[in-house]
Formats: C-alpha cells, sequence, structure tokens
C-alpha cells in the first residue's frame, strides 16, 4: 500500500489543504537557474557529511563522518577531501537530457589531483577561479565554465549543510510536450504488453489498469505544467533526517488559484486525532478554503475527462456533486487508521460540517447524486457501488446511520485481490452521525457511539501528535505515521511461507518512535515536510545487519538466504 504518492500528487495534497492562522515557518522559495532543466546542490559538504555521519553511525558505527568522508575522497584522491574547504561545496546542473555538468569549489593546491582522478575515470575538467568544472565530454566542460560563475552566485551562495535538488517542472513539461504525447499514445500498448505477461492478466484486466495509470499519468503532469519551480531538500537534524518539498506555481494556473485564495475556515482545536485513540496513521487537518479546492478538483477533472475522451460521464452531475461535497466542509477534520482485527483495518474520522441538514441531504440523495462518480470509475476500470441507511439506531438522542462502499475486485489479478479483500476493501461499511457540528465516522473496532462520548461530554482529553513537537505550529496538517504498526499488519497479509522478514522488521521495529510530517502555506508559497527519527533509523539499520548476519550464517550451513526487506515506507 502507497501511503505516500509521487512528489506531483503530494504537491497536490499540499496545496490544497491551505490554512495559515499561527507562526508557520518561513518558506524560502526554490532557487533555480534558468538555464537549468535540474540542479543538485551541496553547498556546505564537510557539514551535509558530518551530519549523514552522525544519522549513519546510529546503525552502524563505523559508517560515520570521517568514513564517509574518506569513501568518497578516495574516488577523488583527496582521502580526506581537504581539496574543498568547510563550508564549501559544489552542484550538478543539467541544463537538458543530454548537457550535464559539475562543478566543484576546490583549493588551487589540489585542483590537479582531482582533476586527475577525474580523467582516470574517463571524465573531461578544467579549473578556473577556484572552480573544478567537470563533464563527459569538452562540450559539456566548456558550458560548465560559461556557467561557473552563476552557479556560485545562485545555487552556492547560500550555506547550509543540505542536499537540495531543485527544477522547473512547468518548464520541463512544456519543453518535451511532443515526446509526452508520443509516450501517452504509446503507453497503452507498451503498458499493456508487459501486463500481459503478469499471472491472472487478462485483456479486460490489462485493459482496465492500464486506463486508471494513464489517468493518474496525466493528473500528474497536469500538476507539473502548472508548478513553476520546485525543491526537494534532505537535511540532517539533530540525528534525525528531515526531507522537505516546496513548491511555487506557475502564475494564471488553476494550482496558482488554489494557492493564493483566501483562508475561509479556522482551525478547530477541539477536533483532533489524538480524541480517536490510537492508530497507525494519525491526522490532523484543515480544509482552509473548500470552493477553491472544489474549483482545482473541477477543472483537473474537466481536462482529465476531455483528455481520454471517457464516455457516458455526466460532467454537470459530476462537478456540481463535487461542489456540493465540498462545500460541507466546516474547516477542521481528523482522521486515525488502524491495521490488523478481524476487520482488516480501522477508520475513525472526525469532521466540523457548515450545516448538519445540507450534510444529511448529501447523504440521502448520495446513490443518486454519485452516479456520475461512480461511472467515471467504472469507465476507468474501477467499478464501484454506495448505500445509505438513515436511522439505523439512535445514541443519546442522536440518530446513527450506515453507509457502504463496494468495490468490484472481479477484474483484478487474484494476488492483488487478496490482500484487498484481507483488508475488507471489497465491502466497507461505516457508521456515523452528525451533532453540534461535527461529524463522527467509524468504520471497524472503534465504535461510533465511543467517539461521541470523547468529543460531546468533553471528558476525554486529546494527546496531541508527535508532529506538532517536531514541526512549529501554523501548519494546515500534521500527521504520525507508526512504521512498526504497518510492517506488523504486512507481514500478517503476506502469503505464508518459512521466515517472513516483515515480521521481524515489525518487532525490530516496535517502540520506535513514529514517522511525522507537517505542511505548511505561505505568501503564494507551499511546503511538505517528513522527519525520520534518529531512533526507526537506528533500529532500521540493526535490523539489516542481524538479517545480513543471519544471511550468512544461511549460506555458511548450506541454506537458502532469505530476501532482504523492502525499503522503509517514507513519504
Amino acid at each position: 500500500m502507497k501511503w505516500i504518492k509521487t512528489t506531483c500528487l503530494a504537491a497536490t495534497i499540499s496545496l490544497s489543504l491551505t490554512s495559515v492562522l499561527q507562526a508557520a515557518p518561513a518558506i524560502e522559495k526554490p532557487v533555480v537557474m534558468p538555464e537549468a532543466m535540474l540542479s543538485v546542490t551541496v553547498s556546505d559538504l564537510h557539514g551535509l557529511i558530518d551530519g549523514v555521519g552522525s544519522i549513519a553511525a546510529q546503525a552502524s558505527p563505523m559508517m560515520n563522518g570521517m568514513m564517509l568522508k574518506s569513501m568518497l575522497g578516495m574516488q577523488l584522491g583527496d582521502p580526506s577531501l581537504a581539496g574543498i574547504a568547510p563550508g564549501k561545496g559544489l552542484a550538478v546542473v543539467a541544463l537538458d537530457m543530454t548537457n550535464a555538468f559539475v562543478v566543484i569549489e576546490v583549493g588551487e593546491a589540489q585542483s590537479a589531483a582531482y582533476g586527475a582522478a577525474v580523467a582516470s575515470k574517463g571524465m573531461q575538467s578544467k579549473y578556473e577561479n577556484g572552480l573544478l568544472v567537470i563533464g563527459k565530454a569538452p562540450e559539456q566542460v566548456a558550458k560548465g565554465i560559461a556557467l561557473a560563475g552563476s552557479v556560485q552566485k545562485q545555487l552556492l551562495v547560500k550555506r547550509s549543510p543540505t542536499l537540495r535538488v531543485a527544477a522547473q517542472p512547468a518548464a520541463i513539461v512544456a519543453k518535451n510536450g511532443e515526446q509526452i504525447q508520443g509516450m501517452l499514445q504509446m503507453m497503452p500498448m507498451m503498458m499493456g504488453a508487459g501486463l500481459m505477461q503478469s499471472p491472472g492478466m487478462d485483456t479486460n484486466t490489462v485493459a482496465n489498469t492500464t486506463k486508471i495509470l494513464e489517468g493518474e499519468l496525466r493528473v500528474l503532469l497536469s500538476i507539473a505544467s502548472q508548478c513553476e519551480v520546485a525543491e526537494l531538500v534532505l537535511a540532517p537534524e539533530n540525528g534525525s533526517l528531515r526531507i522537505s518539498k516546496t513548491y511555487a506555481p506557475k502564475a494564471g494556473t488553476r494550482l496558482a488559484a488554489l494557492m493564493n485564495a483566501p483562508q475561509v475556515n479556522e482551525p478547530n482545536p477541539k477536533i483532533q486525532a489524538g480524541l480517536l485513540g490510537g492508530g497507525t496513521m494519525l491526522l490532523d487537518c484543515t480544509m482552509g478554503n473548500p470552493d477553491a479546492l472544489a474549483a482545482f478538483f473541477v477543472g483537473e477533472t474537466e481536462q482529465l475527462v476531455k483528455e481520454m475522451k471517457l464516455k457516458d460521464i455526466d460532467m454537470v452531475g459530476l462537478l456540481d456533486n463535487m461542489k456540493k461535497w465540498m462545500g460541507i466542509y466546516g474547516g477542521t477534520f481528523c482522521e486515525s487508521v488502524g491495521f490488523g482485527g478481524d476487520g482488516g483495518f480501522s477508520v475513525n474520522y472526525l469532521m466540523e460540517v457548515k450545516d448538519e441538514k445540507a450534510a444529511m441531504d448529501l447523504f440521502r440523495t448520495m446513490e443518486k447524486d454519485m452516479a456520475s462518480f461512480l461511472k467515471l470509475y467504472e469507465n476507468l476500470g474501477m467499478p464501484m457501488g454506495m448505500k445509505f441507511q438513515e436511522n439505523v439506531r439512535e445514541y443519546k438522542g442522536v440518530n446513527i446511520h450506515q453507509f457502504t462502499v463496494n468495490m468490484d475486485l472481479a477484474s483484478m489479478p487474484e494476488e492483488q485481490r487478496a490482500p484487498f479483500e484481507t483488508m475488507g476493501l471489497s465491502n466497507m461499511s461505516y457508521d456515523l452521525a452528525i451533532a453540534d457540528g461535527v461529524m463522527f465516522y467509524a468504520m471497524g473496532t472503534t465504535k461510533v457511539e465511543d467517539l461521541m462520548d470523547r468529543v460531546k461530554d468533553g471528558s476525554a482529553v486529546a494527546q496531541p501528535l508527535k508532529a506538532r513537537s517536531v514541526y512549529p505550529e501554523g501548519g494546515f496538517y500534521y500527521l504520525d505515521y507508526d512504521v512498526a504498526s504497518y510492517m506488523e499488519f504486512a507481514a500478517s497479509i503476506m502469503p505464508a511461507g518459512p521466515a517472513n522478514p516483515l515480521t521481524q522488521m515489525a518487532a525490530t521495529l516496535k517502540g520506535a518512535s513514529p514517522l511525522t510530517s507537517a505542511g505548511f502555506k505561505q505568501d503564494g508559497l507551499a511546503m511538505w515536510s517528513v522527519n525520520v527519527p534518529g531512533d526507526l533509523i537506528a533500529k532500521y539499520g540493526q535490523m539489516i545487519m542481524m538479517m545480513q548476519m543471519q544471511q550468512m550464517q544461511q549460506m555458511q550451513q548450506g541454506g537458502a538466504p532469505q530476501g532482504m526487506p523492502g525499503a522503509m515506507p517514507v513519504q
């Protein structure tokens, strides 16, 4: 299961939920070179390596900053990296798909050694004005020399022990428009040929899967074309790793209209995930301008339907219904998601509503109103059904209702269908109630009555999310993610077999601090960030070392080594 989408999809979420009320951190506009398609900058190389070393050493003491410098320096003929002074760094600049060069701030005394090391690897270089420019060919070096001063003034001028990747998504999409359209046209045939080789696939399943993937790709490309600049920053901080992404929209686009929309809703401190109990994922969020978000979604949906030539879609009904549902949001909502148990997984949800009657009316007409939405998903190869039952029971004078969501998984290959069925995604049943301007929503082990008691009588005290102590105030969302809990669940739905590595991962990671995340919006810019805590990194490193030792023992004993675990899920 992918909790964290690609960069562009994350941008959609980050830019849509706008709320800045308190002192949020200052968001700096990404620095890009106008000539560059992409740049990777380390303006303080020693500082970054020392920071990364402090993190890596938690997992393996030998992998400290000194060792990392030695490993990198040996590739350059300078084991201690003495040629790069403290506070100096490097940048990799790609002008296009074929022209790229590297600029390194090197002392003159070591420049010859660096040049020789580069030459031994078949690369070209030239040293000028304290900068070593490296390229695969003389033409690339010449372009690097011409732009080296700009690189130093624009990318290397601000020193920080970070790694920064900056790009101009809109310009990249525009420059490669013909190739992108060609790829989209060829996509069904190319993907179809590959998917047909997968077990359980038939022509109908392949067609549906390809259509869904094409739709996702088109949405991502649309968002990228509206994003003027974007920057990814990796920063070691006190033994943890901070990963932040910042976006600036292109003027005149739907994305710009969304990001610059005024805030109309304020956060409600009474709506917090801490009231929902524990869970693998806990989320606090404020939707600052639902109408602006609805307008953005409407525009993207219209474009997608037109581009993919989807048939039999009632666009008027679909878009009107989307606006009505977005319109009932009162601002703040929170959610918890837990895994395991007989129900597969559980979801608890609290949401402010502007108008209780309007919200109930939407549920009453949901089956009819959502017909266009469901038709869209059917055209994309994901048939779904919904049903609402009013007043199934009552609690303390408040009516409790129920609605179900059914997914037709018949066209899905068996190995893909099994996890969905284990989690109960083929037939999801939710209990809900609306009282005092709050919608209470529960599926799984928690009863909606318990949620109502916790909020309405005020006896429960919300435990603040860990993310609120990691990040400053003023964010439009805060999230905690328990990796060990997710691994435990993932292990439970894996096919039965000897030595499931996910079981060992879950046991080793148990008790580690959660991944935390938060998002901020300011002055037309949006930033979202993920923090990977040091103790989680340390436990993960210990687990890898332990499994490597087990593999070595099995190989020595003549047994087949077990597979290594996959990468830790990161947002």
